[in-house]
């Protein structure tokens, strides 16, 4: 399913990078169906709602709210002419990670400019894969209580899920469906529902075998080593242009009505601009459903999504200061003041 190949070689200063030339699934036009979830009303304060109290939501408050939100849903779909459907994505954000703890204490500057590109300062950890923290535990747990206080009242579950690769998103999975409902269906893994691509040493994955053991039942049709951790930083209309192909891939090849993504904030970030949903920063552990009208795009005519990229000069990945007064990291020359380009932005 993964559809790129990456041949980085750092140590010789050229890399070369091949994607497979591909059309990729038919293009899909998203857009959000409004009226069913608070957090798709502007008046929504997301820095302050607490949906995961508040039947994550949903605007019907009756006894019967989820049987009739499934009536509406299964109406919307009855009534869809022909390359039309409705679709209900549950995004879910992962726990408080280790890294999320280490950029709130060392700020935002010196954690892009410096600590990011470490995986701990002597003390805490935080690199490779970061993992979920106490707190980050505690979060999961109430979301899991949450889901099983909406039971009663016939809430959809998650038909299937699609996971990043990441430990913290797939321990907020694991730990969030454990007691509920995870056999059937089995997770999928995808690679690219992780977060922003680039050298932050809590981004780079763990081995594919390590995950397996870890995380049984989960199906990894991935890589043994992560090719996506990289010393180029991807833009946020990389990040962009990646998760709109991957929930094109997504929705094309998965039938059913209501599914789950567990991923990062730069990824629902990301799956909110291709959906054309109002940005909502969406806390750790928390969920965000979006009822979503699936188009075949008429316009779209087979073009090549992804091109191949020819043999290119990549700056020498050395010891350098990324920001004026930090320390060196090991990093190339895209980065610039903390921040980098994807050359696939």
């Amino acid at each position: 399913m993964i559809l790129w190949s990456f041949l980085l070689f750092a140590t010789s200063g050229l890399a070369s990078v091949t994607l497979t030339a591909y059309n990729g699934p038919p293009r899909l036009k998203y857009s959000v169906v409004p009226g069913y979830f608070r957090q798709s009303d502007f008046a929504t304060d997301d820095r302050r709602y607490d949906a995961l109290h508040d039947s994550f939501g949903l605007t019907d408050r009756s006894p019967h709210r989820w049987y009739r939100f499934r009536q509406s849903i299964y109406a919307l779909n009855a009534n869809a002419p022909h390359g039309v459907r409705y679709v209900v994505l549950y995004l879910a954000r992962h726990g408080q990670g280790q890294h999320n703890v280490a950029e709130k204490f060392f700020g935002q500057e010196a954690w892009e400019c410096y600590w990011a590109m470490q995986g701990t300062n002597g003390t805490y950890t935080w690199g490779p894969d970061a993992r979920l923290t106490p707190q980050g535990h505690a979060e999961v747990a109430r979301t899991s209580r949450a889901w099983k206080r909406e039971i009663p009242y016939g809430v959809p579950l998650p038909e299937s899920h699609h996971v990043s690769p990441l430990s913290r998103s797939l321990s907020t999975l694991a730990e969030t469906w454990k007691s509920i409902a995870l056999n059937p269906p089995d997770p999928v893994c995808n690679e690219l529902l992780r977060e922003t691509l680039s050298l932050h040493y809590g981004d780079k994955r763990s081995k594919a075998s390590y995950l397996r053991e870890t995380y049984p039942e989960v199906e990894f049709p991935i890589e043994e080593e992560d090719p996506l951790w990289n010393f180029l930083r991807e833009s946020e209309i990389g990040r962009n242009t990646r998760i709109k192909h991957v929930l094109d891939e997504i929705l094309n090849s998965d039938p059913n009505t209501y599914i789950g993504m567990t991923s990062h904030s730069g990824v629902i970030n990301s799956t909110l601009v291709a959906l054309g949903h109002r940005p909502y920063a969406l806390q750790t552990a928390g969920v965000l459903p979006v009822v979503v009208k699936v188009e075949r795009n008429p316009e779209w005519r087979g073009e090549v999504f992804w091109r191949k990229k020819e043999h290119r000069e990549v700056p020498r990945i050395k010891m350098r200061s990324v920001c004026p007064g930090y320390k060196p990291v090991l990093v190339s020359g895209q980065y610039v003041n903390g921040m980098g380009v994807w050359p696939y932005s």
